[in-house]
């Protein structure tokens, strides 16, 4: 049986993305992705059994016009493209995975010839698009964005949300039911950390800080930096590794030479997700400094995976996912919280030791192999009779 994963991202650079078409592939469905094509990148290949269809379109981030310009542009390629393949394939199921929510509708055809549709939610947009641009929930482009999302909703055969059971009761009180939507929390692939073991040694020559995140305002990386002079006054070894990039990097990097801390800071720049828990293993604290609301971040889940204690901004989808013993939460935005948190783990190294154990425990409850078989489940479900008697792979 045929499945298409459809996603305005890149392949394979794009972690998710590549962890569920290999999933889907380990249980013998032969599965296509149409994706973005980087410079440099095939058109059409395959990579470990998995058929990548690449447009001719990269992403960049900047002003509602190049959004739009964007979104519009993947979904017109993406219409014709799914439309020519499903008529070639007869897919039994295509998943698309958002942004942006109204992608959903490239499966007209497809769906006419008898495919399921998933829409997988990795974001809420509408609230995504509010803390990106600091426009309100009563906006006009808000409020088209939660019809949008309200009617791919409805349009598909089933829906995945990976932010939790917030963005569950967001959808479920804007008519969809309840049953109709899973929670697939976006965890780390157990087979890239299986390699590295928890650990909360450290280089004895520093004390290491890590934040693994893309270099935007909402992620809040500028916080970490203005807490550092506060931090090094009682931690003078310190190291603070930036792991990610973005279009705001340079400021970032203005900001510590301003603050005088360039020396502390180590910026990684992206890297390849198989080498994320290297850099990971070697912080003795981990930290999400996140402004806004946006979801459960999977940078948590990776920390968690590797038992290391986690500094957290105390917004309602982390405060609700998470209570007060596997984190320490500071307001966000608020560098002299974040910085009492961190020294009192510099100065309490069993908390420290304890807090990565109890993220290790809550992770060990909702790992990739726990995930995977939700997932797996809505397969099974969408498709019915055709794969009811097929067993997930553990």
């Amino acid at each position: 049986m045929r499945v298409c994963i459809v996603r305005q991202t890149y392949y394979p650079r794009h972690r998710n993305l590549r962890r569920n078409a290999e999933a889907i592939l380990s249980q013998g469905f032969s599965v296509d992705v149409i994706c973005l094509r980087q410079k440099g990148e095939k058109s059409r290949e395959t990579m470990n059994g998995v058929n990548i269809y690449r447009l001719p379109l990269e992403h960049r981030r900047g002003s509602v016009p190049r959004y739009f310009f964007e979104y519009s542009t993947f979904f017109i390629m993406t219409l014709f493209t799914l439309g020519w393949l499903g008529f070639r394939k007869r897919y039994k199921v295509v998943e698309v995975d958002g942004m942006p929510d109204f992608l959903a509708f490239v499966t007209l055809v497809p769906r006419l010839l008898g495919a399921k549709v998933i829409v997988f939610f990795f974001d809420d947009t509408p609230d995504l698009f509010s803390s990106t641009f600091g426009v309100g929930p009563n906006h006009i482009v808000t409020r088209l964005l939660r019809l949008i999302q309200r009617t791919s909703a409805r349009y598909a055969d089933r829906i995945i949300v990976s932010d939790g059971p917030g963005h569950k009761r967001s959808l479920e009180s804007n008519g969809i039911p309840g049953e109709k939507i899973s929670i697939v929390l976006n965890v780390p692939d157990s087979l890239v950390f299986s390699a590295c073991h928890p650990s909360i040694h450290h280089a004895p020559r520093y004390f290491r800080l890590i934040v693994l995140s893309s270099i935007l305002p909402r992620y809040g990386v500028q916080t970490v930096i203005k807490a550092i002079p506060f931090l090094v006054t009682e931690i003078p070894n310190l190291k603070v590794d930036i792991v990610g990039a973005g279009e705001d990097l340079a400021q970032i990097k203005e900001l510590a030479r301003t603050c005088r801390v360039e020396e502390n800071v180590d910026f990684i720049g992206w890297v390849p997700q198989e080498l994320v828990p290297a850099y990971v293993k070697r912080a003795d604290v981990a930290i999400a400094p996140m402004l806004h609301d946006v979801g459960l971040p999977n940078k948590i889940f990776d920390y968690f995976a590797l038992g290391k204690p986690c500094v957290v901004s105390a917004l309602p989808s982390l405060t609700e996912a998470f209570d007060g013993s596997c984190v320490l939460f500071f307001k966000p935005g608020d560098e002299n919280d974040m910085a009492s948190c961190i020294l009192k783990l510099y100065r309490e190294p069993k908390e420290r030791s304890s807090l990565g154990a109890k993220g290790r425990a809550f992770y060990n409850r909702v790992q990739w192999s726990v995930m995977r078989n939700e997932y797996f489940k809505v397969y099974r479900e969408c498709l019915g009779k055709l794969v009811g008697d097929r067993q997930c792979v553990a």
